[in-house]
């Protein structure tokens, strides 16, 4: 049951730590990028984003990873979800809406957004997007809850007591685990060559106990057969005086 118990612990230790490990690769690879590309970052030709508020729930709520795909900033159309830069508040940021309308004057494109939630935005939004704007258009692809743990694991906080230290830990456990397979092994080979040593030890007691047996039966069969010998000869001697006595009488 122990070993049991003591399997299934360690694959989920191993499963949590792979998963550790991709998500620091993707945090890794998304700033990298990020930096390289105005800020946006790529992941494998697609543009991943934390949805940083509920403006368009029910599509996508606060909290959701979602996945951009880079597109003509000329051809979108209405009730496409497109990733765009803008202005908030002075500070130029990242927003996520839907187009709603498209103006076209010459060769000029605008594009008016709104957020699906009409409780917190019951008009459209006052800011125009060109072309230019434009990031990337929604692909209907949405992992919920991991942009808000992503967003966590990018401050320096999140990433060293989610990603770094889970990782020390491992590593030092099987450093441990490591050793103590080196220390185990060594006290098999020094058993092994203990019971070597005395296997020999009592091999030679053995065979000295049987020699030692085997000269005291032969001293016993000699002292038998000094024994017979001499009783033998007396008999023999008794015979011979018997034999005169017999002659004289």
């Amino acid at each position: 049951m122990n070993k049991v118990v003591k399997k299934i612990g360690s694959a989920f230790v191993t499963i949590l730590i792979v998963v550790l490990i991709l998500l620091s690769i993707i945090i890794s690879i998304s700033s990298i990028t990020a930096k390289a590309n105005n800020g946006v970052p790529d992941l494998f030709g697609y543009t991943p984003f934390s949805v940083q508020t509920d403006s368009m729930k029910p599509t996508l709520s606060k909290g959701d990873y979602i996945f951009v795909e880079k597109c003509d900033g000329e051809s979108l159309e209405v009730g496409d979800v497109v990733t765009y830069f803008t202005f908030i508040d002075g500070k130029r940021v990242v927003n996520t809406h839907r187009i709603v309308n498209v103006y076209k004057n010459g060769d000029m494109i605008q594009y008016q957004t709104q957020g699906d939630n009409k409780e917190t935005n019951p008009e459209p939004d006052e800011k125009l997007l060109s072309p230019g704007d434009v990031i990337g258009k929604y692909t209907d692809t949405k992992i919920p809850v991991l942009g808000k743990i992503l967003d966590y694991l990018g401050t320096r906080v999140g990433f060293f007591l989610v990603i770094l230290l889970p990782v020390l830990l491992f590593t030092l456990y099987q450093i441990y685990k490591l050793i103590a397979v080196i220390l185990h092994n060594h006290k098999v080979d020094v058993l092994n060559a203990a019971n070597e040593s005395t296997s020999d030890e009592v091999k030679e007691a053995i065979i000295a106990e049987y020699l030692a047996k085997q000269k005291l039966e032969e001293a016993e069969n000699a002292k038998q057969e000094e024994t017979q010998e001499a009783e033998d000869i007396k008999q023999e001697s008794e015979d011979k005086e018997k034999t005169s006595e017999d002659e004289n009488n």
